[in-house]
């Protein structure tokens, strides 16, 4: 039977794992302390709310455009396209609504965002707040 083993589908591979989830996770939980400590010295206070620039990367266009449709009912802006970087990649990217600048919240978003990649096997990779003058 092992002869006839090349019918078989082929198992999808997997973008991003449980380890690198977990590590990523912790990562950004890191860069949201960062971000909010040059807020508060900006004097941009806790209950200011700005928008975030996020980006997502995965392996297919399918893993993508799923993303894409789960991030659409967040009411944020989004879109998808291939990585200017590395064209078998595909990156998802956007800016979300106004969000309160305050260590819980900023930590629910990353929440947020790092379990909708990880459920559509995409990486959150990299946000940045947008910084409005006052």
């Amino acid at each position: 039977m092992e002869i006839l083993s090349f019918l078989k589908p082929k198992k999808k591979k997997q973008f991003v794992s449980e380890k690198d989830f977990i590590a990523n996770q912790d990562k950004q939980f890191r860069l949201s302390i960062e971000s909010l400590v040059s807020l508060r010295d900006s004097l941009v206070e806790e209950e200011d709310e700005l928008k975030i620039d996020y980006f997502f990367y995965t392996d297919t266009l399918e893993k993508s455009q799923k993303l894409e449709k789960e991030i659409q009912k967040l009411e944020y802006i989004v879109n998808h396209g291939t990585a200017s970087h590395d064209k078998s990649l595909f990156v998802i990217s956007g800016r979300t609504t106004e969000i309160k600048m305050m260590h819980e919240t900023l930590r629910e978003w990353i929440v947020t965002m790092c379990d909708l990649g990880y459920k559509y096997d995409c990486s959150f990779d990299t946000w940045r707040i947008v910084a409005e003058a006052k």
